[in-house]
């Protein structure tokens, strides 16, 4: 018997949104320290650390075929752009920033 619960379970809720993506590694001169502890607590991780103010720690968020989750914080309210986080300082330089649509889960 399929009930409200299992169909409530298998929905997987999502929008989309246009948002400017730059590129931050743990340098000190980004963030002040180089320990790559994210405002949440985690560690940070290149392939799935962003940093996003406008959405709350833990939402999944698809750019690129790539799903990453919000991990960290920019601290200056924005609400239409995501920061990737790179291991490697030159990478983020070349990824610059770029406008795109994501999608986000929720």
């Amino acid at each position: 018997m399929i009930t409200i619960t299992t169909l409530l379970t298998a929905l997987i809720l999502f929008f989309y949104q246009n948002v400017m993506i730059t590129a931050y590694t743990a340098s000190p001169q980004e963030c002040g320290n180089d320990n790559g502890i994210t405002a949440s607590g985690t560690n940070a991780e290149q392939g799935r650390t962003i940093a996003s103010d406008h959405l709350p720690f833990g939402t999944k968020v698809e750019i690129d075929g790539q799903i990453y989750t919000v991990e960290d914080r920019f601290g200056g309210g924005h609400t239409n752009k995501i920061d990737i986080y790179f291991q490697n300082y030159e990478e983020a330089v070349n990824f610059g920033s770029q406008y795109k649509t994501v999608k986000i889960y929720y």
